[in-house]
């Protein structure tokens, strides 16, 4: 009677374990990154930033004002003695040649929308790197607890088998086998335990938190339908990528340095006045004043323009190469993560509908045809380790195909 009470708690312990714990959900998490992660941060910040410049860029050069003495003698103060002596202040203003300025004003405008895209990138990079922790961090808990049950369980079977080498109807090799299988789910117990501490300090990372600040239990996690074509996630990518969008800002920048350095062959323009104070030799004053203007020639134009030209030219052309190996780049990234999702979902729904409800049975048979001595000790133990194996295994395809999903909304900008 022990015996078979024993193979009933068994069979009622192969039904899924539940821990009560604070479930920490990631929508929740994803808010708290958004808020305090150094990274994105810094590049709202860079944005920011960057959206003074175009206002600067589009003034005029700051102005010289000066003030100047002419003396007409090295032992004595002259001014009220002498008609050449003068007190002079001077105004000076350089004004570039028309267009300069705007060009300036247009190219900084166009890096603080680089910058605004590459402040997107960050966004979506730091929720992705969340999500992929957190599928991960999902993982290792559902695997410790998939361990934890089994290893009861498996500690049921030693119980029996125990039980039956004491009576006589067992063998002393089916105890010694199943005190293996303990100490392996024992180092595997230790081993997750591990990586979990490695995963949990990951997401305080991410989420700008002390070390050691409690964390809660994962949220169950279910598979999210996702229906876009490859073909439609290219042409996502290409709309509304902010990687892409920042090339293509940088293209538009290069372009408009590259027009102003074709007119850097035109001359500035420094406009000058100068009003002053003469001496009078009675000891009057009389004001004076000039006017002055300046062209600034590019009289080095083979050295400094001709150059300045053939360096932008080449700026430009390298920021299309660019735009096209990130083109590339995602495209390859896109493709790697939407064939780990297609395939992860195709063998969730095998595992689902196939191969876990075969297991599951199996075992529940050997348990069976062992309690009335038809499957022997060592058939029984397999047919639970191959559960175990194929439930690890089925949420491994699941966060896989979860990560994927993330690494994708990362490239398109999109939420599935």
């Amino acid at each position: 009677m022990k015996l078979i009470s024993g193979l009933a708690l068994i069979l009622v312990l192969l039904t899924r374990v539940s821990f009560a714990s604070e479930v920490t959900t990631l929508e929740s998490l994803i808010k708290e990154a958004l808020q305090n992660n150094p990274d994105i941060k810094e590049a709202k910040a860079k944005w920011e930033a960057s959206t003074k410049r175009p206002y600067q860029e589009g003034s005029l050069p700051d102005p010289i004002i000066g003030i100047g003495w002419r003396n007409v003698s090295f032992d004595r103060i002259t001014l009220n003695e002498e008609p050449m002596s003068m007190v002079l202040f001077s105004f000076m203003q350089e004004f570039p040649f028309p267009g300069k300025l705007s060009l300036k004003e247009k190219i900084a405008l166009e890096e603080a929308r680089a910058q605004e895209q590459l402040y997107k990138a960050t966004l979506r990079k730091v929720i992705a790197d969340l999500k992929e922790t957190y599928y991960d961090w999902f993982l290792i808990d559902k695997s410790i607890e998939i361990t934890q049950k089994n290893k009861d369980l498996l500690e049921k079977f030693l119980r029996i088998a125990e039980t039956k080498y004491t009576v006589g109807e067992g063998i002393q090799q089916d105890v010694l086998k199943a005190q293996v299988e303990v100490s392996r789910f024992i180092e595997q117990l230790e081993l997750l335990k591990e990586k979990k501490e490695t995963i949990e300090a990951r997401l305080r990372t991410l989420l700008n938190r002390p070390p050691n600040s409690p964390l809660g239990k994962p949220q169950e996690i279910k598979k999210t339908p996702f229906s876009l074509s490859i073909e439609e996630l290219y042409k996502l990518t290409q709309e509304k990528a902010p990687l892409l969008k920042a090339k293509e800002r940088s293209i538009k920048r290069e372009e408009k340095a590259l027009e102003l350095a074709k007119k850097e062959y035109f001359p500035d323009f420094v406009l000058g006045a100068a009003p002053g104070v003469m001496g009078m030799s009675e000891g009057g004053v009389q004001g004076v004043w000039e006017v002055t203007l300046g062209i600034k020639v590019p009289i080095y134009f083979w050295r400094k323009q001709k150059l300045g030209i053939e360096e932008e030219a080449n700026k430009l052309e390298a920021a299309r190469q660019s735009y096209t190996s990130t083109t590339q780049t995602l495209f390859f990234e896109l493709k790697n993560q939407y064939l780990i999702a297609r395939t992860s979902e195709n063998l969730l729904k095998l595992f689902e509908e196939g191969i876990i409800p075969q297991a599951t049975l199996s075992l529940e048979s050997a348990i069976a045809g062992y309690q009335v001595g038809n499957i022997d000790f060592l058939t029984l133990l397999d047919n639970l380790i191959t559960l175990f194996n194929f439930e690890l295994t089925y949420y491994t395809h699941l966060t896989n195909y979860q990560k994927a999903l993330a690494r994708i909304e990362e490239i398109v900008d999109i939420t599935t």
